[in-house]
């Protein structure tokens, strides 16, 4: 027999209601927060996956463009559309190099609201890192308040949503000129055809 878990046990218990609960706590409650993160945090891997899908894409639009042969007019049609493609990889492996922007010198108020939030995120690997010891993170946890890694959480929702915003943006110019390569890929195609 399976084992219920305790979401579902709630579920098939008739008089506790969820949302009666939830509205008695006061803030969003850890599985919200944590719910908030992993949405933004599969944006950006996802991002990650089609900018590699599309990286192989236009490796195999360059090397079908490769394969034609360089007379003519068909050289500067080849020529364009490898630059094209070549571009949009960079684009590509922008968007799966991308990162957090790290804050202006100049603007130092926004820099120490990062360094007041950041001392209570205990999710990110560099947060955790600058800890001396794993002892001194333990006590820093401990000592730390609800609301404050709430902030926190919430704060790291909206840098990895900032990520995410910048990688599909990316990958959008990336497209737009995968599919500009592979237009002129076509045309390079047709063109024996035409000039018959």
């Amino acid at each position: 027999m399976p084992t219920l878990t305790f979401e579902q046990e709630l579920l098939n218990t008739p008089h506790f209601d969820y949302r009666q609960e939830r509205d008695r706590q006061e803030g969003p409650d850890f599985a919200e927060l944590m719910g908030i993160l992993n949405y933004n945090q599969g944006l950006v891997e996802f991002a990650d996956s089609k900018a590699g899908s599309l990286i192989l894409v236009n490796s195999l639009l360059i090397a079908a463009v490769s394969a034609l042969p360089a007379s003519g007019d068909l050289g500067a049609f080849k020529f364009i559309s490898v630059a094209l493609c070549s571009v949009a990889v960079y684009y590509c492996f922008q968007v799966i190099s991308s990162r957090e922007s790290k804050p202006q010198i100049a603007n130092m108020r926004r820099k120490r609201e990062s360094d007041d939030w950041e001392r209570n995120d205990f999710l990110f690997f560099g947060s955790i890192s600058k800890h001396k010891s794993g002892s001194e993170f333990c006590r820093a946890f401990q000592n730390s308040h609800t609301d404050d890694r709430q902030e926190s959480m919430l704060q790291r929702a909206y840098v990895i949503s900032q990520i995410a915003d910048r990688k599909f943006a990316q990958y959008k110019t990336a497209q737009r000129i995968t599919s500009a390569a592979l237009l002129v890929w076509v045309i390079v195609n047709l063109l024996p055809f035409v000039s018959a």
